[in-house]
């Protein structure tokens, strides 16, 4: 399967958090996961999946296209 999430999806979120001074634990806390689970969805290959993304932009109030690959943002339009 195809991943739907752009490959720096990790890199824009911790950017995000930076920029909008938004800890991680706050987000993880939100999303109803632990820090280091929350942790693990940025360090590891392929974690960072659209479930995560939706659930992330949520909490975040932004669009979760910011994560997502434009082959699949088209799906959604």
């Amino acid at each position: 399967m195809a991943n739907v999430t752009k490959e720096n999806a990790n890199l824009i979120l911790e950017k995000y958090l930076e920029e909008h001074g938004i800890s991680k634990t706050f987000v993880a806390n939100k999303i109803g996961i632990t820090p280091q689970a929350f942790n693990r969805r940025l360090r590891v290959n392929g974690a960072f999946d659209a479930d995560f993304a939706f659930k992330v932009s949520k909490v975040l109030g932004i669009s979760p296209t910011i994560f997502l690959s434009s082959s699949y943002t088209k799906r959604l339009n």
